[in-house]
């Protein structure tokens, strides 16, 4: 074992780890600043704004630990899948980011989401390395781009889509997402090509008392993010980073909400809010 590299690597867990500590105590404090928040109950308060939220809650453990996590570097045999039909883009593709072409097109189905879903399930469990460690995490149509992502104890980890870039040859590629797959497809809806990262995750800290996802609906309603009427259309608890040096990242568990006018990640340890995408009213 390389003792200097594993020393170092500890040593910049625990700086980003202290890092992320730091933030967490700002964003209490600001939270705690704020005048406005209203002392009415946040029941009475989600009723009188005709918010319904009580069958989108999934079941969930009170108390979540912080992780931390690298980007894997994929060995040359784990890189050459044993389907013919499937190519690695050596041209593109790095050790920590793997670009895959199909020499045949697969027909996938075009309108049924379930069935497109499980398609890409099998194909990932039978012919990408890893394969059993990702879900589906969403379908952007216009683009005709499905994205699975990582999971940790069956909580997925949130990343930003419309924040990938193809990375340049000539840079590094930790401009693409950390621990997903993106299926790329036709415009026939047949599926052409993907890429795939990977996580190497470590739990961080204690266990600590997380929000109730009741709260953080609460937090959107206070800055007003979530609105009277809105529909949840889902929630979920993950793990989204907030602060990272180089490649190392620290995730918190985080909760995803998702209504029909966007996606807001409310972080379960302090509350602060990140904006994943939201349309015009």
């Amino acid at each position: 074992m390389d003792w200097k590299k594993t020393k170092s690597i500890f040593i910049l867990t625990f700086l980003v780890l202290n890092l992320f500590l730091g933030y967490q105590l700002y964003q209490k404090n600001d939270i705690n600043n704020i005048a406005y928040l209203s002392e009415q109950p946040l029941e009475e308060r989600l009723a009188i704004n005709k918010i319904s939220y009580q069958d989108k809650i999934p079941k969930y453990k009170d108390e979540q630990t912080l992780i931390s996590a690298q980007r894997y570097k994929f060995t040359e045999e784990e890189q050459k899948l044993s389907s013919k039909n499937i190519s690695l883009d050596e041209d593109t593709s790095t050790d920590i980011t793997l670009h895959y072409k199909l020499k045949e097109p697969i027909d996938l189905p075009e309108k049924d989401t379930k069935d497109l879903i499980a398609d890409l399930e099998k194909f990932i469990e039978e012919n990408v390395t890893r394969g059993k460690d990702y879900r589906y995490y969403e379908w952007d149509k216009e683009e005709n781009i499905i994205w699975f992502n990582q999971v940790y104890l069956e909580k997925p980890i949130f990343y930003n889509t419309a924040n990938f870039v193809i990375p340049n040859s000539s840079k590094l590629d930790y401009e693409a997402p950390n621990g997903m797959i993106k299926f790329k497809l036709d415009d026939k809806g047949n599926l052409t090509q993907f890429t795939q990262t990977y996580l190497l995750i470590m739990r961080q800290g204690a266990f600590q008392e997380i929000i109730t996802p009741k709260k953080a609906l609460g937090r959107l309603l206070d800055t007003n993010n979530l609105k009277k009427g809105h529909k949840i259309k889902d929630i979920k608890l993950g793990y989204y980073s907030l602060v990272g040096v180089g490649d190392l990242q620290v995730y918190a568990p985080t909760w995803l909400i998702e209504t029909e006018h966007g996606q807001y990640l409310v972080n379960a340890t302090d509350s602060s809010i990140q904006v994943l995408s939201e349309k015009e009213e």
